[in-house]
């Protein structure tokens, strides 16, 4: 490995792994060692330079500095991080064209650098737009795949030189994290339990090892960092797919339970992110409702090869509930509403002196409530439950 290779080596494995003032201490003595053997190269000092705000850049974004608020969360757009980040690549590459010829290792890092700046612009970009599409009723998750991928496909031979693959590694963990979980998102909207556990499964295990990437070994055991929390954007990415999760043991809690006995079921969701069960059991013992269930309109792709008429996602009662053939002519007849406005539909049958509530959770997914009484659209209870229910369970 060259000298410079292996300085830049070190240096960006303490970025990595967050010890920011260490990078700093290593510029210095390279900025001094430098000084102390006589004639040197220039252009190697003016990229010396040029690091510190490298080290400011990455220690803003990964505390999620691209967005303005009081808390880092999702809530108010800032570019001035993503401005820097232009700045800094600007500068790299001002610099490479200035270069000397002979000082072809420093314009091969300027051109390394400069690509690593690029692709975390396009993060950057790539969380702006969930950021403004948040709030969205219906979430496109296989945009976000999409875009992520190209990100993925567009870097993948991309500063992979020695003295990068740091930066390279965690930046591959990221990108590689938000692609699992955006699939798995897409599968389960088709029901696909199997490749929805595998893409859960890989998150996680990336998860663990940015993890293991982010505090170096030494300072762990020494215990100085037992109190000092993980940083907010990794924070944001565990609590992503913590949600992820819990749409999951959802959307399979039948197939989940035929794994376990009921009481070990309860408690393994009562330590998922949101255990979305155990809320609709609570609705549906404090305000009388007969059912509570989630059901597709069928046209999805089923793991199975016996797709009842009356596809039903999880139900509570467990049992599929009497009126189904009522529930689906509802659905059907109202489907244009539901998906065109957000509101939920309420059906009274004189007949059957019930009433039938019937919202759209996602473009295929509907969540439906039966009450043996009368309820009106009045019925506060109602509509707090199924926008807080229906929010959560769209991860946005």
């Amino acid at each position: 490995m060259e000298k410079e290779d292996e300085f830049l080596f070190n240096f960006f494995t303490h970025i990595s792994q967050l010890c920011f003032d260490k990078a700093k201490e290593h510029i210095e003595k390279e900025r001094e060692g430098v000084s102390n053997v006589g004639p040197h190269s220039p252009s190697w000092t003016i990229f010396l330079n040029i690091l510190p705000q490298i080290i400011l850049a990455e220690k803003s974004y990964i505390e999620i500095g691209f967005l303005q608020n009081k808390h880092k969360s999702f809530l108010r757009k800032d570019n001035s991080l993503r401005s820097i980040y232009e700045s800094l690549k600007s500068d790299i590459k001002r610099h490479e064209e200035n270069c000397n010829q002979h000082d072809e290792h420093v314009i091969n890092y300027c051109k390394r650098l400069a690509q690593f700046l690029t692709a975390r612009i396009n993060l950057i970009d790539f969380y702006d737009k969930i950021h403004m599409t948040a709030s969205n009723r219906f979430l496109q998750y296989s945009d976000f795949l999409a875009q992520i991928e190209v990100i993925i496909d567009k870097y993948s031979h991309s500063f992979t030189e020695v003295g990068l693959t740091p930066m390279k590694a965690i930046f591959s963990l990221e990108c590689e994290i938000l692609q699992q979980l955006f699939k798995a998102l897409t599968e389960l909207q088709r029901l696909q339990f199997l490749p929805s556990l595998a893409l859960i499964h890989g998150a996680q295990t990336r998860l663990s090892a940015w993890e293991n990437k982010m505090q170096n070994r030494e300072t762990w055991k020494l215990g100085f960092l037992k109190n000092n929390p993980l940083p907010l954007l990794y924070q944001w990415l565990v609590r992503f797919k913590g949600a992820v999760l819990s749409k999951f043991s959802l959307y399979f809690h039948d197939t989940l339970a035929q794994q376990t006995t009921l009481s070990e079921m309860k408690q393994l969701c009562s330590k998922l992110q949101n255990d979305y069960y155990q809320r609709m059991v609570q609705f549906q013992k404090k305000y009388d409702s007969s059912t509570v269930l989630l059901i597709s309109d069928n046209q999805v792709c089923c793991d199975t090869n016996q797709c009842d008429c009356f596809p039903v996602i999880v139900s509570c009662p467990l049992k599929a509930p009497p009126q189904h053939e009522t529930i689906l002519k509802m659905i059907a007849d109202t489907s244009s509403e539901l998906l065109n406005n957000d509101k939920i539909i309420y059906k009274y049958s004189t007949q059957e002196q019930c009433t039938y509530t019937l919202y759209a959770v996602e473009l295929n997914i509907y969540l439906v409530m039966v009450f043996e009484s009368k309820k009106s659209e009045k019925d506060v209870y109602i509509s707090n439950f199924v926008s807080e229910f229906c929010t959560n369970l769209r991860c946005s």
